[in-house]
């Protein structure tokens, strides 16, 4: 059984976490799970994984964990995503809130998504996610909270976090709800 195939057997919920490459994913999820800002992170190649520990406060559910699969960004790993949807039961889009294109850029993921099967699903959750709150608020965010409402009203997008990995804000209430939304 290859690596893939037994961390998906693996008790807890699947989670993959997709946007444009240097959105702050990798920054994101280390912030989450080892509560630390890593500045500048390495590329991710294919795909990344990580174990992070449910934060359910209810007392008859089971605390199980969130395995998350970190998808790289650049085009040329795209390909990957398909081989990987099984199973999948919470999707995070990322995109910077202060990069335009990396909004619309979700686009593709959302297309991709869908070739997958699990866009229409009813029992997958997803979770929209502006990175770098941070510099929105210093440098008069770029993308307008319009823009925003609009590309969720057009997918059908219920779940909407600003984050910032660098001030830690956001990232708690994200995991919490995300928590929350999978583990009923």
């Amino acid at each position: 059984m290859d690596t893939h195939s037994r961390l998906t057997k693996k008790k807890g919920k699947k989670i993959i976490v997709v946007g444009e490459g240097g959105v702050g994913k990798t920054t994101l999820l280390r912030r989450s799970i080892d509560d630390v800002f890593i500045d500048s992170t390495a590329m991710t190649i294919g795909t990344d994984f990580f174990v992070k520990k449910g934060e359910s406060s209810e007392k008859d559910i089971e605390k199980q964990p969130m395995l998350i699969w970190d998808f790289a960004g650049q085009d040329r790993f795209r390909f990957i995503l398909k081989d990987y949807l099984k199973g999948t039961e919470g999707v995070i889009l990322c995109f910077n809130l202060v990069q335009s294109r990396s909004l619309r850029k979700l686009n593709g993921w959302i297309d991709l998504l869908k070739e997958g099967g699990i866009w229409e699903k009813e029992n997958v959750k997803f979770f929209l996610v502006g990175t770098q709150n941070d510099l929105a608020k210093k440098n008069h965010e770029a993308i307008s909270k319009k823009l925003i409402k609009k590309f969720m009203d057009d997918h059908n997008i219920k779940n909407y976090f600003r984050t910032s990995s660098l001030d830690n804000s956001g990232v708690k209430e994200l995991f919490k709800q995300i928590d929350k939304h999978m583990f009923k």
